[in-house]
Parts: C-alpha cells; structure tokens; sequence
C-alpha cells in the first residue's frame, strides 16, 4: 500500500485517463445555484499542465475562426444589445475548452481508433452498470426523483444518450463489418430500451441508417421504410415517453397552440418561435454569440400571457442554450454560421475505407442528436467528440494523398500506434 500510494503518476496517462473521464462528467448540480459541468476542473488543470509541457497549441485556422466569430458578434451586439461581458464568456470557454482537448488528441501519441476503443469500454460500462441500477431500483422500488427510466450515472436518460451514443454507433458498425462487438452491442440495444428517451430512439434510428444504407438496394430501401414505421407505430404506443412528446408537438403545431403541452414541447416550440424572430430581426448576423439568452427575454412576452401563464413551470426552460445547437447557432451567428457548421459536418463526413468510416458512422448520429437538442456550447463530450470527428477526415486525407494512385488508404491503426495529423 505504502508503496502504491508513493508511486508518481505518468502526466502523460493522467492526460488521457482525465479526459476520457471528463466526457462523461456532465452532471449538472443544480442545487448549487448554477449548471456545473463537473469535468471543468479537470479542463483547468489539464490546460495548466499541458501549458507547463509546451503541448497547449492551437492551429492557425483555428484561431482565425474564433477571431472571426468574436468581430461578427461585436458587430452584431451594436444592432442586438447583446452585452459584451456574454460575448467575452462564450469567446473564452470556446478557446479554453477546444484547446484543451484538440491539444490532448494531437499530443497523445493515440491513433484515432485507439481512442474510440477507449472512449467505447468506459461508455460499455456504464451501459452495464445502468442495466444494473434500474434492476436495483425497481426490485427494490427506489423512486426518489419519479423518473424509473434508466440514467445510469447522470441525471437523466438524455444525459446518458448524448455520452454514449457513439460508443452505441461504434459497436453496431464494428459488428455489422467485421461481425465484432456483437455482445456489447445487444446490451447497449438494452440499455436504451429501459432508457426509454425519444432522442435515445432517434439516436438508433440514425446509426442504422447510417450503419447499413450501403448495403440496401431500392427494394431493401422500401421493405426499410415500412419496417422503420411499423416499429414506430410500436414504440409510439409502448413508450408512454415517446407518445406524450409526439402528440403534443403534433397537436400544438396542427393548432398553433401551445398553451397545453409537456416542458419538452414547450421549450422545442418556444425557443423555436423566439429564434424565428430573432433571424427575422437580424437576418444577416445574428445577434452574436452569448446572445440568445438576451433575445430570449425580448422575445418570450410575444407569445401571450395566457399562453405563458399556462406553461408557467416550462417558461425559461434552454432559454441560454436555445434547445438546438442548430437554433442556438443560426440564432447567434446568423444563416451564415448554420452553413458553416453543416458545410462541417458534411466536408469531414467524405471518408471511406473501414476504420474512417466506422468512426464517422458513430460520430454523425450524435452530432445530429445531440445538435438538435442540446445548445451548449460547453458540455464536456462536444469538443472531444468535434476533435475525433476531425482528425479521422484529417487522417484519411493523409492516407490517400500518402498512398499509392489507385490503391485504397491504408487504415490507420488500431492498435494504438502514434497518431500524425499530417
């Protein structure tokens, strides 16, 4: 014990044990009085050590970025009054938090897969332990909070969705090329069954699109659509979760009224409207980064006081983070900064080859569940998983322009060996 309590820690280890666990450190506790990410001390403390070792670097593209974002939303706050103290938070979390972790990635000496596999053993083991607590919990009838959802370690069942959702994706692409993984993924199929979160669902839906549109012909295409419905005529009346949110936005919508609908509804709805009036006054850029919370409170009376009055509880509900990044984004940083982040998405998605493909394949079913829900810009999983995403197209690229014409790019290697960013 004397001995192991003595023993000096690798930084290098430390760094990426650290930030594998921070992905899945996005508890929030609330009850301090703010949102708290508890993985932003380690971010910190990541940040000081990397900047001790001459390892905190950020590329000339990258800074140009964010020095364009933060001039556009200076402009933008003269027309919006946004204030500059928001803009000046956003400008710094972003800086702090994407070169931390694209920092830890290009330095680890970790390939790309090799860091997919160690992100996806931690996320099994969650799923494992997740299965296990909501046994527990109704064997015992363990109801604290009145949620007997599965939530694992977190919060709620969207929390466990948004962290682990490309673990999910790696497993099922693992399994359905190479017949690998076959296990972990039924008990991740599980996993998000108990989870019962519409976005879980959607999050499903996606990966097999994705997994297995290669492989269909038009035939498969069709016989796919009808089966893809008869499973959600099944789950709309098995999942009381599911249905609740797909009749209220349906009838809401239908009706232009949202005055009786769930908090989900509401806040989808509301921040929807208060986004569409916050492009229509400031079509070109935005009111600027950090700017939605403001716009929020300009906008939000305009729905009526009946219609607040009846949501009372929902109103403010993602009123910081627009309930979408995609919202969030085309709100703050005008249509403009919606392309960007799609012309993102879409560029680094042209890969080919197995190993790129099989980490796109997991990676673009979270961006699109987690961008269509979740507006933060903060959370601990986005920039690892932005940075990933990244450096596979980055990789890929070195690999075809390395290789021989007309021979396929090498894969990169999973076994761990160093990764070059080209």
């Amino acid at each position: 014990m004397h001995a192991l309590l003595n023993r000096k820690i690798n930084v290098q280890t430390w760094l990426v044990f650290s930030t594998l666990a921070s992905v899945f450190l996005i508890i929030k506790i609330g009850r301090l009085g703010a949102d708290i990410f508890a993985g932003y001390p380690i971010v910190i403390l990541n940040a000081g050590l990397l900047l001790l070792l001459g390892r905190l670097m950020i590329h000339k593209s990258h800074a140009i970025l964010i020095a364009l974002i933060a001039v556009t939303s200076v402009l933008a706050a003269h027309f919006s009054h946004t204030p500059m103290t928001a803009i000046l938070a956003q400008i710094t979390g972003i800086i702090l938090m994407s070169v931390c972790y694209f920092s830890v990635l290009l330095t680890s000496g970790l390939t790309v897969p090799r860091w997919m596999n160690l992100y996806a053993d931690v996320a099994f083991y969650l799923a494992v332990f997740g299965i296990a607590a909501f046994i527990a919990q109704h064997i015992l009838h363990y109801d604290p909070e009145g949620d007997q959802r599965l939530k694992s370690i977190f919060a709620e069942p969207s929390l466990f969705v948004y962290t682990t959702l490309p673990a999910m994706g790696y497993y099922m692409n693992a399994w359905a090329s190479e017949r690998r993984y076959g296990l972990e993924t039924l008990i991740f199929l599980l996993a998000y069954v108990l989870a019962d979160s519409a976005l879980g669902f959607m999050g499903l839906l996606l990966i097999g699109a994705f997994t297995f549109i290669k492989r269909f012909t038009i035939w498969h295409l069709l016989l796919g659509a009808i089966v893809i419905a008869t499973l959600l005529a099944g789950l709309f009346f098995a999942s009381e979760n599911f249905r609740l949110r797909v009749t209220d936005t349906a009838v809401a919508a239908s009706s232009e009224d949202i005055k009786q609908t769930n908090g989900s509804t509401f806040a989808f709805l509301s921040n929807l409207y208060v986004t569409g009036h916050a492009v229509a006054d400031h079509p070109v850029l935005g009111v600027g980064i950090g700017g939605y919370r403001s716009a929020y409170d300009r906008y939000i009376s305009e729905l009526g006081q009946v219609t607040l009055e009846s949501n009372k509880n929902s109103v403010g509900l993602n009123s910081d983070d627009a309930n979408s990044l995609f919202l969030r984004v085309v709100a703050e940083l005008g249509p403009i900064g919606l392309i960007a982040l799609l012309g993102f998405l879409i560029v680094c998605a042209k890969v080919d080859g197995t190993p790129y493909r099989q980490i796109r394949n997991a990676l673009l079913p979270y961006f699109f569940v987690r961008m269509s829900r979740f507006g933060a810009y903060f959370s601990m999983e986005l920039y690892f998983f932005v940075g990933l995403y990244l450096l596979n197209f980055l990789d890929y690229r070195r690999q075809v322009a390395s290789a021989v014409p007309g021979a396929l790019p090498a894969p990169a290697d999973p076994a761990g060996a160093r990764y070059s960013p080209g």
